[in-house]
């Protein structure tokens, strides 16, 4: 590549694990703005120009003196945002520390290289490119970035009931353990956070390379437990969502986990169990304990667990004459336990406690919803281990506001957006 100029170069964060989701998510908006799919780009710097000679080699160098040290960079997708040349597409929101980064690698990368003149769709996931003025007009309606015009809105009590509305706008939270050199928009190099080290295009799909970066990951992160967590014994555990044996969920969830090796995320979630629920203490599995309505799996899975056990069913469980919801009180408060909180009823006026939904609809179903009164504890907005119903009311009694991701030592999740 030495004699001639390299097309535009961009750093970018690799989805990772999130991959699969983002890409589900994109199909979505696209389906709805009647566009092609896109493959996510989570662009941090505008596209470069190395002009003729230019090495790849100078730009990991640049990259390399702006790295922070740091084992993974925390983001938002939160919401819909529109870009130059009839671009929309999902709002990268960077956690402070992201963008510090952002900035500091987009100044290392102005001293050896200028800026392409190409749109800049820093922290915008695009969904669709190129849209010309209708189309766009249309999908800044459709993703509730503009208003209908004044005429539509007048008339819009006497259209049918069944017309179309905005689409929802997102709130997931995901952490990123790679940044991407991407070159003419493919991976050219990326480097590794966890490992502090380059690899080639080659290395960015090995799967050791990947399993040992997650493993490093979720020690640091509080994902995997090293040691018990140091609760009074007696506690009641709340947990919901574990899909053991699911090969499907760590795509589905994102969950930091490769999806071909589900007996290491069995592991680290039995695992994580038994550092927390001890022999004696009781705990309420909120549903989806396996992969699918086999008995012989989820008996094999509830003897796996420790503690004095109460199951609920969810979607996901055979029948096996498991309860439908469960009603117990604790520090002055009455709490109903199910799988789906849409199945809660909506007489009952204490706290729902509910699984289900996992982090795919935080605006509505964060961890801790003081005004909706919900608790949701699917194992991605419980910490990926059993939550102490004494922590639910001690952020009851403080009058805190809405938790997006319960924290769990020793990593805390850093820079998580308020709604």
């Amino acid at each position: 590549m030495s004699g001639a100029s390299l097309p535009p170069v961009t750093v970018a964060l690799d989805p990772g694990v999130a991959a699969w989701s983002l890409r589900r998510l994109l199909r979505r908006v696209g389906s709805a703005l009647d566009t092609p799919p896109l493959d996510p780009v989570l662009a941090v710097t505008r596209p470069f120009e190395l002009g003729d000679g230019g090495r790849l080699r100078a730009v990991r160098a640049a990259v390399e003196t702006a790295i922070p040290d740091a084992l993974w960079l925390a983001y938002a997708l939160d919401g819909f945002a529109a870009g130059p040349g009839g671009t929309v597409g999902l709002a990268l929101r960077p956690s402070p520390a992201l963008a510090a980064a952002a900035a500091a690698i987009e100044s290392a990368l102005s001293a050896v290289a200028a800026p392409a003149d190409l749109p800049d769709e820093r922290f915008l996931v695009p969904v669709a490119r190129g849209l010309d003025r209708r189309a766009h007009r249309a999908a800044m309606r459709t993703l509730g970035l503009a208003r209908p015009p004044w005429y539509r809105r007048l008339l819009a009590p006497l259209e049918a009931a069944g017309s179309v509305a905005p689409l929802p706008s997102p709130l997931r939270l995901f952490e990123a353990l790679r940044l991407l050199v991407l070159v003419g928009g493919s991976p050219a190099a990326g480097y590794d956070l966890p490992a502090r080290r380059w690899l080639s295009r080659i290395e960015l799909r090995d799967r050791a390379i990947q399993a040992t970066s997650l493993r490093t990951y979720r020690r640091a992160r509080g994902v995997e437990l090293a040691a018990p967590g140091g609760h009074s014994r007696g506690e009641t555990w709340l947990l919901a969502d574990l899909h053991l044996g699911h090969p499907g969920i760590a795509l589905y969830a994102a969950r930091p986990f490769l999806a071909s090796d589900v007996g290491e995320m069995n592991r680290v979630l039995i695992g994580n169990w038994h550092r927390t629920v001890a022999p004696g203490d009781r705990a309420l599995v909120l549903g989806d304990l396996c992969a699918g309505p086999d008995p012989g799996a989820y008996r094999a899975a509830v003897g796996a667990l420790s503690g004095r056990l109460e199951l609920v069913r969810g979607n996901h469980d055979p029948e096996l004459g498991l309860a439908r919801s469960v009603t117990f009180e604790a520090g002055g408060h009455r709490f109903l336990g199910v799988h789906d909180p849409a199945d809660a009823p909506p007489e009952f006026d204490g706290w729902v406690v509910h699984g289900h939904l996992h982090d795919s609809d935080l605006r509505r179903f964060p961890f801790f919803d003081p005004v909706a009164r919900r608790v949701n504890v699917s194992v991605e907005t419980a910490g990926f281990s059993p939550v102490p119903l004494s922590q639910v009311c001690d952020l009851i009694s403080a009058e805190t506001g809405p938790v997006l991701i319960r924290e769990v030592e020793p990593a805390l999740i850093a820079d998580a957006p308020s709604l």
